[in-house]
Parts: C-alpha cells; structure tokens; sequence
C-alpha cells in the first residue's frame, strides 16, 4: 500500500487532489469503455428520436440533411415509438470516449499541480464543460432523462465546479 501511496497527490494538499485524480482514473476507464462497447453510454443517452419531417425541403444552399434538427424526441406511444432509434452510434461514443479521455487527462495532471493557475483552469473547464454537455442533452436535446446512470455525471460535474471555486484562493497562490 505504501508504494501505492507514492504515486498518489498528496494527502497534506486536501482533498481536491484526491477527488481530481479519482475523477480521472473513472473518465479515463469510460473513455475506454466508449470504444468496446455502447452499452454504458446508451444507459446515459437515453432519448429515442424519429426523423423530423417538419424542416423546410432541401432548397439552393441548405439541405435538411444537415440541420441539427434532423431529428426529433419521440413519442413513447404511437408509429413514432415504433420506428424510434436511439443517437448512440459507434461514432458518437468513441468522440464521447476521446473528449472524456483528454478531460481525465488534464484532472489527472491538475490532481498533481494545483497551485498551477492554468492547470487550474483547465480542470474547472472540464468540468463546465461536462456541465453544460449534460444540462444541454437533458433541456435542450432532450437525450438525457435524470435518473441512476445520469446522477454520477451530474454531480461530477457541478460538484466538481462548486468545489473548485470555493477553493481557488487556498491552492493557487
């Protein structure tokens, strides 16, 4: 355990630098997860969605093809629920996976230099990041519904945010 302990941030900095480095080592096991399997990400992105045939036809200089609202929630009854697929592909995970692996990253280094403004910075960036990622699905896109899987996201990420600005002053000097 002792040798564990080197390679660990140090205990005497608080607990931030523990709560980062563990933050990392699970980004970085989800990241990878991303790239073997959908599975753990279909828990998280839950939404179903149907095309949206209410956008305009396809006209000189826009293709409907390529509007972000291509497609739509849902209904959980009806023909829509039978035709409805989830956004989760292959793609959509491993970019999900590669965002989660460099945001475990930068946490990890943080973990290590916290009285370094800029890795400071960057760590809370990820977690505002992360925030407005998941805020976004939930209320804007409607992939995400708050329940279980969704909690450890939500609460990594906003916690993460409250925690490091109440302790800014303490370890950047």
């Amino acid at each position: 355990m002792d040798k564990l302990q080197e390679y660990l941030p140090s205990r005497e900095k608080g607990y931030l630098p523990m709560y980062l480095f563990v933050v990392s080592v699970v980004a970085m096991g989800n990241a990878l997860q991303n790239y073997a399997t959908l599975h753990y990400t279909r828990r998280i992105y839950n939404g179903r969605f149907v095309p949206n045939h209410s956008l305009p036809a396809a006209a000189a200089g826009y293709n409907p093809e390529d509007s972000t609202a291509v497609v739509k929630p849902a209904s959980q009854t009806g023909k829509d629920s039978v035709k409805a697929k989830d956004q989760v592909s292959p793609l959509a995970a491993r970019l999900f996976g590669t965002y989660t692996f460099i945001a475990g990253i930068i946490r990890l280094y943080s973990s290590y230099q916290l009285e370094n403004a800029g890795m400071y910075h960057l760590a809370i960036w990820t977690h505002v990041i992360a925030a407005v990622h998941f805020t976004s699905e939930m209320l804007v896109y409607k992939t995400v519904k708050f329940s279980g899987p969704q909690a450890f996201p939500f609460l990594a990420a906003y916690g993460g945010i409250v925690w490091m600005a109440l302790q800014y002053n303490h370890y950047v000097q």
